[in-house]
């Protein structure tokens, strides 16, 4: 069944690549191709350089805002994020060859949709009568089998942080085409603001466009939650190789940014990550405990694999005709994935144990000043760069319900000191996200208060309180009965994918989805903002998910579910409006 869901999904690129190709064909003739470089790796996921010849780009150029765009062709075309900033900027260029000559077609194919004000500004800056503009949303782009993603980076902020739910009806569309697709699900979970807001849109959007034809789904349970559900599975350092890798050298649109020039050893380009790849599947969800070992065994057969002086002609022929090619392709991605794993030591390893030890004690609510102290530390010896002592200050505060005012204000002091000022909007931003909080306090700021406070604390040997999150946690059993042989090489519980400290929450309730001890309407009681709609009473536990994460999804929770699938026998699929960690959701806030 897995396969036919991820032989399923391999359609989605192919319905995005007809559609773009059918937009295209609109324009006549030859036309230069003008592209945001945001977009470049996602479009050559749905659609080649060779297609896009076919349908009439002959140029193609990377959209660049300090010069002016040396096109040869009448049509232009810009294929660019529906950003107003954006348009700005392709006013100017537009504005600036108009002064010159009058004789080119400008089009604008905006993603993922077309915008009223973008329009308006095209009027305001006087080029909207030598515009024409197009809408255009990409289905889900599948990567690497049961992984899906919009590649919407820029949803995040605009949806959380800004409050905008200008894209919440292309999540809609998005989700409606994967309906489509699999057959409507009996039972649909939803948790957050927004999955109901996207629940509902898409209600409209059977209403208006139909149902699919198939009467019994390939998804049994469809799950749509909101991101800010569980921050600290975003937060928290990974220790799967994929997800290290994205967290070290960045992985786009499934391309991971690092190639290692074997002349030179100096890294260059990218390389796509796929499960093709024969090594790379192997050790794509492993702990990173457990790849060096792998990659040693693998180096060992590969010696193996030598012609030898005592190999009769027979062997020598097959030797080098069947076994050396695979040999060779083998040694290739042996030297890739080592030279990987040397990053990672050579970027983490410093710095790993300790800040893997300090998450432990926020995650578990003790030894605050200890973790407060190396906050500190992390921003007078710049461990982590600017990002990470934002990390450690946002887990530290959702697992805490907040920090105190003075901690807070010590820290911003630091912070801004190390690294400017002009990130003095940064803690705004996490601040109302809900990432960095203040807590609440029953009594006043003001001396007279803070001394009788400090009295009351002297005298009276108050109880331990849980912080909300520790208490959800113990609820759903986030924090696994670790003993001294847990073994991270042969994980029996999805905790693996934090060292053994904690299962990511989405995981988490889809197991108990699965496992049917808690009927599902239980389990939505334990969450804020969640519920379950079933088209009929079905005492079957489902066996098929199809998990979307609106908000982005990480490597951890793939890797946590595809260890799930194993354990359980069940079929899952992951998505979301993109693929994120800790790193590019601090930077989105600043």
């Amino acid at each position: 069944m897995l396969c036919s869901l991820e032989t399923r999904a391999s359609a989605l690129n192919r319905i995005s690549q007809k559609r773009l190709g059918e937009l295209l064909n609109k324009i006549p003739g030859l036309k230069d191709f003008i592209i945001d470089p945001v977009l470049i790796k996602p479009l050559e996921r749905i659609i080649g350089v060779s297609q896009l010849r076919f349908h009439g780009i002959d140029k193609i150029f990377k959209l660049d805002y300090g010069s002016s765009i040396p096109t040869t062709n009448s049509q232009v075309v810009y294929f660019v994020q529906s950003d107003l900033v954006m348009a700005k900027h392709i006013c100017d260029q537009i504005n600036a060859r108009l002064r010159n000559t009058n004789n080119l077609s400008y089009h604008i194919i905006l993603i993922p949709q077309k915008l009223i004000s973008i329009s308006n500004l095209l009027e305001e800056e006087g080029v909207l009568g030598h515009v024409t503009l197009y809408g255009f949303q990409w289905e889900m782009i599948q990567f690497d089998g049961n992984i899906l993603s919009f590649q919407l980076d820029s949803f995040y902020r605009k949806t959380f942080l800004d409050q905008d739910q200008l894209f919440l009806p292309c999540v809609a569309r998005s989700i409606w085409g994967l309906q489509m697709l699999y057959g409507k699900p009996s039972m649909t979970f939803l948790q957050g603001k927004y999955a109901a807001i996207v629940d509902q849109q898409i209600d409209i959007l059977f209403e208006s466009y139909g149902k699919p034809e198939k009467e019994l789904s390939d998804i049994s349970c469809f799950v749509i939650v909101d991101r800010d559900i569980d921050y600290p599975s975003v937060l928290l350092t990974p220790g799967t190789y994929t997800s290290l890798l994205h967290e070290v050298f960045g992985i786009k649109s499934g391309v991971l940014d690092f190639s290692l020039d074997t002349q030179n050893s100096k890294p260059r380009g990218g390389r796509l990550l796929s499960s093709t790849e024969e090594i790379y599947s192997q050790i794509k969800h492993r702990h990173f405990s457990d790849v060096f070992g792998f990659l040693s065994k693998v180096a060992k057969n590969l010696q193996e694999l030598k012609p030898n002086a005592n190999m009769n002609l027979k062997d020598l022929k097959r030797n080098i005709t069947q076994e050396l090619p695979n040999a060779l392709a083998l040694k290739s991605s042996l030297a890739y994935h080592i030279s990987a794993c040397e990053g990672i030591i050579g970027k983490m390893g410093s710095r790993f144990e300790s800040t893997q030890a300090a998450e432990q004690r926020m995650l578990e609510g003790r030894g605050r000043k200890e973790n407060i102290s190396y906050i500190e530390d992390c921003i007078a010896m710049n461990l982590g760069g600017n990002l990470g002592p934002l990390r450690l200050l946002c887990l530290q505060s959702v697992t805490q319900d907040g920090l105190t005012a003075d901690e807070i204000n010590n820290l911003k002091i630091q912070y801004l000191h190390a690294y400017g000022y002009k990130h003095l909007t940064s803690f705004h931003n996490l601040d109302k996200l809900g990432l960095l909080t203040q807590q609440s306090t029953l009594l006043s700021n003001d001396v007279t208060a803070g001394a009788l406070a400090n009295k009351v604390v002297h005298a009276v040997s108050l109880p331990t309180r849980r912080s909300t999150f520790y208490s959800l946690a113990q609820k759903l059993k986030l924090f696994p009965t670790v003993k001294d042989d847990y073994d991270l090489k042969n994980p029996k519980d999805m905790s693996y994918v934090f060292n053994g400290a904690y299962i990511p929450l989405v995981c988490q309730i889809v197991h108990m989805l699965i496992k049917r001890e808690v009927v599902p309407e239980e389990v939505a009681k334990m969450l804020l903002n969640a519920k379950v709609k079933m088209d009929k009473t079905n005492d079957i536990a489902p066996r098929t998910f199809l998990v979307y994460f609106i908000g982005g999804v990480t490597y951890s929770e793939i890797a946590a579910f595809y260890l799930l699938e194993k354990l359980t026998g069940t079929q899952i699929l992951v998505a979301g409006t993109s693929i994120l960690n800790g790193n590019s959701l601090i930077e989105s806030c600043l």
